[in-house]
């Protein structure tokens, strides 16, 4: 009998040690602030991703650089491009829009082709296809060596199709090669090329 009531003796002050250590503990976490802060910063698949702000020192080192028309007039090797750019009026178009990404032809480039070609070009008559084909090196967007993906089509502001290669660093577009990339301008950036790209049956 002894033994049975020390038992029940045992197990009610067990049972009330449990009791008030398991209310103590409740006490102490409410109390505690880092709970609730542990909550709050859980972010879950509901809530918006953060989207990347540009910031005041990017902005301002862009506007620090000089405009795709800018860079070109100042580079002696894209003179004959600078003036057939100046020549069809686009200029302050591209400056007052854009981004963009323009290939550039070199000044080798307009010499390889026949004398009367650039000639015809040049004359005021002709300043539509000469728009017409400067369109065809300007794409919409800011496009570096890095987005010019082997086997991709590239849409041109005259509505034609440039096809990119790219292999071991190499970076055509169409048949031209890709001589001085990524040149970063306020209004987008200058890929500079060794062939004049022609629209289809242009000349």
């Amino acid at each position: 009998m002894l033994n049975k009531q020390s038992m029940i003796t045992r197990y009610l002050i067990h049972f009330t040690f449990s009791l008030l250590l398991s209310l103590l503990l409740s006490a102490c976490n409410s109390d505690n602030p880092n709970t609730n802060a542990v909550a709050t910063n859980v972010v879950t698949a509901s809530q918006p991703l953060p989207v990347a702000v540009p910031q005041p020192e990017e902005k301002e080192r862009n506007e620090n650089l000089p405009t795709i028309a800018e860079y070109a007039s100042k580079d002696k090797s894209l003179a004959v491009f600078s003036d057939a750019f100046a020549k069809s009026g686009l200029a302050e178009t591209l400056n007052s829009t854009g981004p963009y990404t323009v290939f550039i032809p070199s000044n080798k480039a307009f010499e390889a082709l026949p004398d009367y070609v650039f000639k015809d070009l040049m004359k005021p008559e002709n300043k539509d296809r000469l728009v017409e084909i400067i369109n065809n090196h300007m794409v919409a967007g800011k496009l570096d060596t890095t987005s010019l993906q082997d086997g991709s089509k590239i849409k041109t502001l005259s509505s034609e199709q440039l096809e990119v290669s790219a292999q071991n660093k190499n970076v055509m577009i169409n048949d031209a090669t890709v001589k001085k990339e990524n040149i970063l301008c306020s209004n987008g950036v200058i890929h500079v090329i060794d062939k004049v790209l022609i629209p289809a049956k242009k000349i």
